[in-house]
Protein backbone atom coordinates (compact mmCIF):
# COMPACT_ATOMS: atom_id res chain seq x y z
CA UNK A 1 0.00 0.00 0.00
CA UNK A 2 2.73 2.60 0.83
CA UNK A 3 6.01 1.02 0.89
CA UNK A 4 7.03 -0.57 -2.86
CA UNK A 5 10.49 -0.33 -2.33
CA UNK A 6 12.61 -3.16 -2.64
CA UNK A 7 14.53 -2.68 0.63
CA UNK A 8 12.36 -1.47 3.53
CA UNK A 9 11.99 2.01 4.63
CA UNK A 10 12.22 2.85 8.39
CA UNK A 11 14.16 -0.32 9.70
CA UNK A 12 13.14 1.00 12.99
CA UNK A 13 12.16 -1.21 16.14
CA UNK A 14 9.06 -2.84 15.26
CA UNK A 15 5.82 -1.51 17.18
CA UNK A 16 5.40 -5.52 18.25
CA UNK A 17 5.28 -5.80 22.20
CA UNK A 18 7.00 -9.40 22.85
CA UNK A 19 4.91 -11.05 25.55
CA UNK A 20 7.36 -11.80 29.05
CA UNK A 21 8.27 -15.07 29.49
CA UNK A 22 6.66 -15.79 32.71
CA UNK A 23 3.17 -14.12 34.43
CA UNK A 24 5.27 -13.60 37.55
CA UNK A 25 8.51 -12.22 38.88
CA UNK A 26 9.75 -15.45 41.30
CA UNK A 27 11.09 -16.87 37.83
CA UNK A 28 13.71 -14.04 36.68
CA UNK A 29 14.29 -13.75 40.53
CA UNK A 30 15.34 -17.39 41.03
CA UNK A 31 17.43 -17.17 37.97
CA UNK A 32 19.49 -14.60 39.05
CA UNK A 33 19.84 -15.72 42.27
CA UNK A 34 20.87 -18.94 41.28
CA UNK A 35 23.23 -18.24 38.70
CA UNK A 36 24.99 -15.36 40.63
CA UNK A 37 24.22 -15.73 44.17
CA UNK A 38 23.04 -12.22 44.52
CA UNK A 39 20.78 -11.43 47.76
CA UNK A 40 17.72 -9.67 46.64
CA UNK A 41 16.78 -7.09 48.82
CA UNK A 42 15.12 -4.87 46.60
CA UNK A 43 13.75 -5.53 42.87
CA UNK A 44 12.31 -3.09 40.10
CA UNK A 45 10.75 -5.24 36.96
CA UNK A 46 10.19 -3.09 34.14
CA UNK A 47 7.72 -4.12 31.71
CA UNK A 48 7.40 -1.63 29.14
CA UNK A 49 10.52 -2.83 27.40
CA UNK A 50 9.27 -4.13 23.74
CA UNK A 51 11.50 -7.45 23.12
CA UNK A 52 13.21 -8.19 27.27
CA UNK A 53 11.95 -8.25 30.58
CA UNK A 54 14.21 -5.92 32.49
CA UNK A 55 14.98 -6.02 36.14
CA UNK A 56 16.88 -3.81 38.30
CA UNK A 57 18.07 -5.21 41.62
CA UNK A 58 18.98 -3.70 45.05
CA UNK A 59 18.91 -0.18 42.72
CA UNK A 60 22.29 -1.20 41.71
CA UNK A 61 22.38 -3.61 38.81
CA UNK A 62 19.86 -4.34 35.86
CA UNK A 63 19.35 -7.47 34.32
CA UNK A 64 17.94 -7.95 30.99
CA UNK A 65 15.63 -11.18 29.88
CA UNK A 66 15.67 -11.81 25.91
CA UNK A 67 11.75 -12.80 25.15
CA UNK A 68 12.52 -13.95 21.99
CA UNK A 69 14.80 -17.17 21.10
CA UNK A 70 16.06 -14.83 18.48
CA UNK A 71 16.96 -12.24 20.42
CA UNK A 72 18.25 -14.77 23.29
CA UNK A 73 20.53 -16.56 20.50
CA UNK A 74 21.92 -12.47 19.50
CA UNK A 75 22.76 -11.50 23.29
CA UNK A 76 26.04 -12.86 23.27
CA UNK A 77 26.91 -11.14 20.56
CA UNK A 78 25.90 -8.14 21.64
CA UNK A 79 27.79 -8.12 24.92
CA UNK A 80 30.55 -8.73 22.90
CA UNK A 81 30.18 -5.62 20.85
CA UNK A 82 29.09 -3.51 23.96
CA UNK A 83 32.82 -5.25 25.59
CA UNK A 84 34.25 -3.96 21.83
CA UNK A 85 32.80 -0.11 22.07
CA UNK A 86 34.08 0.13 25.70
CA UNK A 87 37.06 0.78 24.86
CA UNK A 88 36.75 2.81 22.12
CA UNK A 89 33.70 5.68 23.21
CA UNK A 90 34.29 7.79 25.96
CA UNK A 91 30.60 8.00 27.68
CA UNK A 92 29.40 5.62 29.68
CA UNK A 93 27.18 2.46 28.48
CA UNK A 94 26.50 -1.29 29.50
CA UNK A 95 29.42 -3.69 30.53
CA UNK A 96 27.92 -6.94 31.07
CA UNK A 97 29.79 -8.43 34.39
CA UNK A 98 27.50 -11.05 35.08
CA UNK A 99 26.64 -13.52 31.88
CA UNK A 100 24.26 -16.44 32.78
CA UNK A 101 25.71 -19.89 31.98
CA UNK A 102 23.61 -20.38 28.99
CA UNK A 103 24.05 -16.72 27.56
CA UNK A 104 20.12 -16.17 27.86
CA UNK A 105 20.16 -13.44 30.66
CA UNK A 106 22.34 -10.55 31.17
CA UNK A 107 23.44 -7.55 33.86
CA UNK A 108 25.46 -4.79 34.23
CA UNK A 109 26.19 -2.06 36.87
CA UNK A 110 23.49 0.59 36.15
CA UNK A 111 24.66 3.59 34.50
CA UNK A 112 23.54 6.38 37.06
CA UNK A 113 21.07 8.83 36.12
CA UNK A 114 18.05 9.38 34.76
CA UNK A 115 16.72 9.61 31.12
CA UNK A 116 16.73 12.14 28.94
CA UNK A 117 13.44 12.81 28.65
CA UNK A 118 12.56 16.32 26.77
CA UNK A 119 11.56 17.76 29.94
CA UNK A 120 14.99 16.43 31.50
CA UNK A 121 16.80 18.43 28.59
CA UNK A 122 14.66 21.22 28.92
CA UNK A 123 15.86 21.62 32.42
CA UNK A 124 19.63 22.01 31.93
CA UNK A 125 21.73 24.98 31.26
CA UNK A 126 22.61 26.21 27.74
CA UNK A 127 26.13 24.62 28.48
CA UNK A 128 25.20 21.50 29.45
CA UNK A 129 22.64 20.96 26.30
CA UNK A 130 25.59 21.75 24.18
CA UNK A 131 27.64 19.63 26.51
CA UNK A 132 25.02 16.71 25.52
CA UNK A 133 25.11 17.72 21.70
CA UNK A 134 28.50 17.70 21.68
CA UNK A 135 29.26 14.39 23.73
CA UNK A 136 26.46 11.99 21.66
CA UNK A 137 28.36 13.39 18.26
CA UNK A 138 31.47 12.48 19.50
CA UNK A 139 30.01 9.12 20.45
CA UNK A 140 28.13 9.02 16.96
CA UNK A 141 31.16 9.37 15.33
CA UNK A 142 32.93 6.73 16.95
CA UNK A 143 30.07 4.37 16.10
CA UNK A 144 29.79 5.16 12.71
CA UNK A 145 33.61 4.90 11.98
CA UNK A 146 33.87 1.32 13.33
CA UNK A 147 35.20 -0.61 10.53
CA UNK A 148 32.66 -2.45 8.73
CA UNK A 149 34.19 -6.09 8.60
CA UNK A 150 34.92 -5.47 12.21
CA UNK A 151 31.14 -4.51 12.95
CA UNK A 152 30.00 -7.77 10.45
CA UNK A 153 31.51 -10.50 13.33
CA UNK A 154 29.16 -8.91 16.04
CA UNK A 155 25.88 -9.94 13.15
CA UNK A 156 24.33 -6.62 13.13
CA UNK A 157 20.77 -6.45 11.88
CA UNK A 158 20.00 -4.72 8.39
CA UNK A 159 17.94 -3.33 6.77
CA UNK A 160 15.96 -6.87 4.30
CA UNK A 161 15.53 -8.09 7.82
CA UNK A 162 12.68 -5.72 8.36
CA UNK A 163 11.17 -6.53 5.34
CA UNK A 164 8.56 -8.43 6.93
CA UNK A 165 8.14 -6.61 9.97
CA UNK A 166 6.97 -3.76 7.64
CA UNK A 167 4.46 -5.28 5.86
CA UNK A 168 3.05 -5.92 9.06
CA UNK A 169 2.84 -2.66 10.04
CA UNK A 170 1.22 -1.29 6.85
CA UNK A 171 -1.82 -3.99 7.47
CA UNK A 172 -1.90 -3.50 10.92
CA UNK A 173 -2.20 0.70 10.06
CA UNK A 174 -4.54 0.10 8.02
CA UNK A 175 -7.00 -2.55 9.92
CA UNK A 176 -5.90 -1.43 13.72
CA UNK A 177 -4.75 2.76 13.70
CA UNK A 178 -6.67 4.20 10.79
CA UNK A 179 -10.68 3.44 12.42
CA UNK A 180 -9.23 5.12 15.78
CA UNK A 181 -7.69 8.50 13.86
CA UNK A 182 -9.88 11.24 11.85
CA UNK A 183 -9.72 11.00 8.19
CA UNK A 184 -7.08 14.09 8.43
CA UNK A 185 -5.13 12.09 10.50
CA UNK A 186 -4.97 9.27 7.99
CA UNK A 187 -4.49 11.85 5.53
CA UNK A 188 -1.43 13.18 7.33
CA UNK A 189 0.66 9.45 7.64
CA UNK A 190 -0.26 8.49 3.98
CA UNK A 191 0.73 11.74 2.59
CA UNK A 192 4.17 11.31 5.35
CA UNK A 193 4.89 7.46 4.09
CA UNK A 194 4.54 8.51 0.33
CA UNK A 195 6.88 11.48 0.93
CA UNK A 196 9.06 9.38 3.05
CA UNK A 197 9.63 6.40 0.36
CA UNK A 198 10.96 9.66 -1.85
CA UNK A 199 13.65 10.25 1.05
CA UNK A 200 14.41 6.87 2.05
CA UNK A 201 14.76 4.60 -1.66
CA UNK A 202 17.99 7.03 -2.45
CA UNK A 203 20.28 6.23 0.50
CA UNK A 204 23.71 5.96 -0.81
CA UNK A 205 25.86 5.00 2.18
CA UNK A 206 24.89 2.37 5.14
CA UNK A 207 27.18 2.32 8.34
CA UNK A 208 27.24 1.16 11.38
CA UNK A 209 24.86 2.41 13.53
CA UNK A 210 23.22 2.14 17.51
CA UNK A 211 19.69 1.76 15.61
CA UNK A 212 17.66 2.77 18.98
CA UNK A 213 19.38 6.56 19.43
CA UNK A 214 16.28 8.49 21.18
CA UNK A 215 15.32 10.33 24.69
CA UNK A 216 14.66 7.23 26.26
CA UNK A 217 18.16 5.31 25.59
CA UNK A 218 20.02 8.09 26.89
CA UNK A 219 21.24 9.01 30.68
CA UNK A 220 21.85 11.59 32.34
CA UNK A 221 24.10 12.21 35.58
CA UNK A 222 23.71 15.25 36.85
CA UNK A 223 26.86 14.90 39.20
CA UNK A 224 29.13 14.40 36.73
CA UNK A 225 27.25 16.05 34.23
CA UNK A 226 27.73 13.50 31.72
CA UNK A 227 25.56 11.20 29.59
CA UNK A 228 25.47 7.67 28.88
CA UNK A 229 23.82 5.58 26.27
CA UNK A 230 21.60 2.29 26.82
CA UNK A 231 20.60 -0.54 24.96
CA UNK A 232 22.55 -1.76 21.90
CA UNK A 233 20.69 -4.70 20.88
CA UNK A 234 19.42 -3.02 17.64
CA UNK A 235 22.59 -2.14 16.04
CA UNK A 236 22.59 -2.62 12.56
CA UNK A 237 24.23 -1.54 9.38
CA UNK A 238 22.04 1.25 8.20
CA UNK A 239 21.22 4.56 7.40
CA UNK A 240 23.28 6.76 9.49
CA UNK A 241 21.14 9.52 9.53
CA UNK A 242 19.11 7.11 11.82
CA UNK A 243 21.13 7.74 15.05
CA UNK A 244 20.39 11.53 14.59
CA UNK A 245 16.70 10.72 15.97
CA UNK A 246 17.41 11.75 19.42
CA UNK A 247 18.57 15.46 18.55
CA UNK A 248 15.07 15.82 17.28
CA UNK A 249 13.60 14.47 20.69
CA UNK A 250 15.69 18.09 22.22
CA UNK A 251 14.16 19.96 19.05
CA UNK A 252 15.23 20.66 15.37
CA UNK A 253 18.41 23.76 16.73
CA UNK A 254 20.33 20.87 18.30
CA UNK A 255 19.65 18.18 15.45
CA UNK A 256 21.81 20.95 13.01
CA UNK A 257 24.06 21.79 15.86
CA UNK A 258 24.96 17.80 15.50
CA UNK A 259 25.60 17.77 11.80
CA UNK A 260 27.87 20.45 11.97
CA UNK A 261 30.00 18.11 14.03
CA UNK A 262 29.22 15.17 12.67
CA UNK A 263 32.27 13.41 10.77
CA UNK A 264 30.81 10.97 8.70
CA UNK A 265 29.37 11.55 5.09
CA UNK A 266 26.89 14.01 4.60
CA UNK A 267 24.45 14.79 2.14
CA UNK A 268 21.65 17.25 1.50
CA UNK A 269 19.04 14.94 2.30
CA UNK A 270 20.68 13.90 5.69
CA UNK A 271 18.81 15.75 8.35
CA UNK A 272 15.38 15.61 6.35
CA UNK A 273 15.30 11.81 6.52
CA UNK A 274 16.48 12.24 10.40
CA UNK A 275 13.73 14.04 10.95
CA UNK A 276 11.43 11.12 8.80
CA UNK A 277 12.44 8.27 11.59
CA UNK A 278 12.05 10.65 14.40
CA UNK A 279 8.25 11.21 13.17
CA UNK A 280 7.86 7.40 12.22
CA UNK A 281 9.06 6.71 15.64
CA UNK A 282 5.84 8.45 16.60
CA UNK A 283 3.22 6.59 14.54
CA UNK A 284 5.66 3.43 15.52
CA UNK A 285 4.80 4.31 19.36
CA UNK A 286 0.83 4.81 18.94
CA UNK A 287 0.33 1.42 16.91
CA UNK A 288 2.13 -0.31 19.55
CA UNK A 289 -0.23 1.17 21.56
CA UNK A 290 -3.08 -1.06 20.00
CA UNK A 291 -0.49 -4.24 19.56
CA UNK A 292 0.02 -5.48 23.53
CA UNK A 293 2.68 -2.15 24.32
CA UNK A 294 2.31 -0.88 27.80
CA UNK A 295 1.52 2.72 26.87
CA UNK A 296 -2.21 4.08 26.84
CA UNK A 297 -3.21 5.06 23.16
CA UNK A 298 -4.36 8.83 24.80
CA UNK A 299 -0.96 8.73 26.33
CA UNK A 300 0.62 7.98 23.07
CA UNK A 301 -1.60 9.89 20.48
CA UNK A 302 -0.98 13.11 22.39
CA UNK A 303 3.18 12.74 23.49
CA UNK A 304 4.26 11.26 20.20
CA UNK A 305 2.05 11.18 17.74
CA UNK A 306 0.66 14.79 17.73
CA UNK A 307 3.81 16.40 18.88
CA UNK A 308 6.31 14.42 16.77
CA UNK A 309 3.75 15.92 14.09
CA UNK A 310 2.88 19.29 15.66
CA UNK A 311 -0.44 18.71 15.37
Amino acid sequence: MYNEAPLPLFTLLPPFYDKPLHKNATWYLKRIEGEFSIPIRKYEYLKWPFDNDVFIINDKIVFRFPKTQQARSHLQYEINFTMYLNDKVSIQIPRYDYVSKRSDFAGYFIIPGKNLTYSVFNSLSRKNKEKVVNELVEFINVFHHINTNEFETYKPARREDFIEAEKRIEKELKHRLFPKLSKKEVDIIKSFYKESKEYLQKIQHLTPIHGDLYAWNIIWDKKTAKPGVIDFSDYMLSDPARDFEVFYDYGAEYAEMAYEQYKGKKDKEFLKRAEIYYKTHGIYTLLSSLLGARISFNYAYKYYFKKKFNL
